[in-house]
């Protein structure tokens, strides 16, 4: 079984400088010639760097401490010492960098994104810099600064457009097998899914990615069932797709409550996000016991969509409903950020 890791802690250790060197010209001919040790070279820093090869921290867990090259050392005839290798270390794009008191450092979203989390120490300066018309011979030289040392905390964060959310077998993972072609493993028992699964839903001019989120039960928020582990998650989407099922009307009501209530007590905002209700598997129930559904949300003032991931029917119109529900989301951010 594919095993997910969303939060860590590492430390990591910037390249110390490499030190001065102390030299003296020598020379055929040349018996007293001056200093000419050479400066050190600096230490290398440490990067951490968004990759979208990377969907995991799983590699890092392997470990946990993490050392630039140190700077090498100065050398005579005033060669100057190399630099340390910078150390890059990949994460997965949407990890957030926390420091020991937990204050966020940087927020890597985007591929390629890249934060020096460490600086190198100074190469130290070589005899032939002390030199001055009061000390022609200076034998002393410098010791190259130590690097960084710094503890982390490495939070994953899916970023997806829509994220599937519900209860557990409610359907979500065959429903993103058939929006996007994904192969997420399904069965017909909770909690066939235990870590997020992502896949792209195509139109043609646009890609969105969907998450399927491990399913939510009473007391997530408190850390019942997989709890919390997964729900930070969801505070990354832009959309959410409720899922629901249920018997009768009163059962899909009280899953849709549950719900709601789940993700307002989960401290990350999620219940503001924007929102499709869905009945899922409506293809086990009559089209009367549908009808009432659709009736008792409407009381509420709530949409809701009724759909067969098994039939595929109303999966045409939860494609075209999500479609323009992003469309209206991104232009509305587009205006807040003019």
């Amino acid at each position: 079984m594919p095993v997910f890791v969303d939060q860590i802690s590492i430390s990591v250790r910037a390249g110390n400088g490499g030190a001065g060197a102390i030299s003296f010209r020598r020379e055929k001919y040349v018996p007293k010639g001056g200093p000419d040790g050479g400066d050190g070279g600096n230490g290398g820093n440490v990067i951490l760097e968004a990759s979208e090869q990377r969907h995991s921290l799983l590699d890092l867990n392997q470990n946990q401490q993490y050392k630039a090259q140190h700077g090498h050392p100065g050398q005579g005839r005033k060669k100057h010492g190399r630099d340390g290798k910078d150390l890059i270390i990949q994460v997965p794009c949407g990890t957030m960098v926390f420091d020991a008191n937990n204050s966020l450092i940087i927020d890597l979203k985007h591929h390629h994104q890249q934060a020096t989390v460490a600086i190198g120490g100074k190469g130290g300066k070589g005899n032939a810099r002390f030199s001055s018309s009061t000390n022609r011979v200076p034998y002393h030289a410098q010791q190259g600064m130590e690097g960084d040392y710094i503890e982390l905390t490495l939070d994953l964060r899916l970023l997806a457009h829509i994220g599937l959310i519900g209860a557990p077998n409610a359907g979500k993972s065959t429903l993103l097998n058939t929006l996007t072609n994904t192969q997420a493993k399904i069965g017909d028992y909770p909690f066939t899914t235990l870590i997020p699964n992502l896949g792209i839903l195509k139109f043609l001019d646009m890609e969105l990615r969907v998450a399927d989120i491990p399913g939510l039960i009473e007391g997530a928020s408190e850390g019942i069932g997989l709890g919390n582990l997964f729900l930070r998650h969801v505070s990354r989407t832009q959309l959410l797709v409720y899922m629901v099922t249920g018997t009768c009307p009163e059962t899909v009501w009280a899953a849709y409550e549950s719900l709601c209530l789940e993700l307002s007590k989960s401290g990350f905002n999620i219940d503001s996000t924007p929102r499709l209700v869905v009945l899922s598997k409506s293809d086990l129930l009559t089209q009367d016991c549908i009808k009432k559904v659709i009736s008792r949300f409407k009381k509420d003032q709530i949409d809701i969509m009724h759909i067969s991931s098994e039939s595929l029917e109303g999966i045409s119109d939860l494609k075209e409903k999500i479609q323009q529900n992003y469309i209206k989301l991104a232009s509305s951010l587009l205006k807040e950020d003019a």
